[in-house]
């Protein structure tokens, strides 16, 4: 499984420092279309699992629609979000009310379909937001590498020293100790960031950055863990050799991208 990861993480590597780094925005805009669309099948299924049954072809275009809206019109920012929900409510209420399908089950097709939008491809949206800003490559770079980090403190510390659970009820496998150990890991990276291509930021805003996104990727990957454990799956899918779903890749990315993007807006 480890050696799955390591090799899943190596060949993703090179397409990821050419789309963010090297080419325009736009490129990062399609390739998160992509990843939030595979997102929110792997979600509809989950929720499919609990019995609801999502609109799922709706629910994953109005997806597509905030993020190309994010990239164009800057969503997010300008206030259009709300205009944004109150449409993809209207259109999925309309389109569940005159469906052929039984009025039972109406409630979770609704909810399951409008979760989907919003925890996965807006959330999803927010790296595009972030690309978009000042140094935005620079910021999308750090922000990947520093959950990285977190990933595999936590992980290496956690399996030589957890003992104390850290949320047993969600992820009996996660420690304090891996907690801890993924914290340091993701401060260490921040300031070899600085080093390598952020000389502008201060070492105590890149610590400090540092830590606030593991501290969100690390409630973002627990949010996860929450909807699989409810959800009755291990996994959310098996598109990705040795991490499952997109989801199960993405999870802390969810929740680091946005604290990012409104930390820079208020910076």
């Amino acid at each position: 499984m480890l050696a799955k990861r390591i090799v899943s993480g190596l060949l993703f590597l090179p397409v990821f420092y050419l789309i963010v780094w090297k080419l325009a925005p736009l490129y990062l805009a399609v390739l998160v279309v992509i990843a939030a669309a595979v997102g929110q099948y792997e979600f509809y299924r989950m929720a499919q699992n609990k019995g609801a049954r999502p609109l799922s072809v709706l629910g994953m275009a109005l997806g597509s629609a905030i993020i190309i809206g994010g990239f164009y019109y800057r969503i997010p920012s300008d206030g259009g979000l709300l205009l944004y929900g109150a449409a993809s409510m209207l259109l999925i209420t309309g389109v569940r009310l005159f469906s052929v399908r039984s009025v039972d089950g109406a409630l979770e097709d609704v909810a399951a379909t409008l979760l989907g939008i919003f925890y996965v491809a807006l959330l999803f949206g927010f790296q595009v937001g972030v690309r978009l800003g000042g140094d935005g490559k620079q910021w999308i770079v750090f922000m990947y590498f520093v959950i990285w980090a977190t990933d595999i403190g936590a992980y290496a510390v956690g399996m030589s020293f957890g003992k104390r659970r850290l949320y047993p009820k969600i992820s009996p496998k996660k420690s304090v100790e891996g907690l801890a150990g993924g914290l340091l890991f993701a401060a260490v990276m921040a300031l070899l960031c600085r080093v390598w291509f952020m000389p502008p930021v201060s070492i105590a805003e890149a610590a400090g950055v540092g830590l606030l996104l593991a501290s969100a990727g690390t409630i973002g990957d627990l949010v996860e863990s929450m909807l699989k454990r409810s959800a009755g799956v291990k996994d959310s899918g098996t598109i990705i050799p040795g991490h499952g779903g997109m989801l199960d890749r993405m999870d802390s990315m969810l929740f680091a991208a946005p604290v990012l993007f409104y930390y820079l807006m208020f910076r």
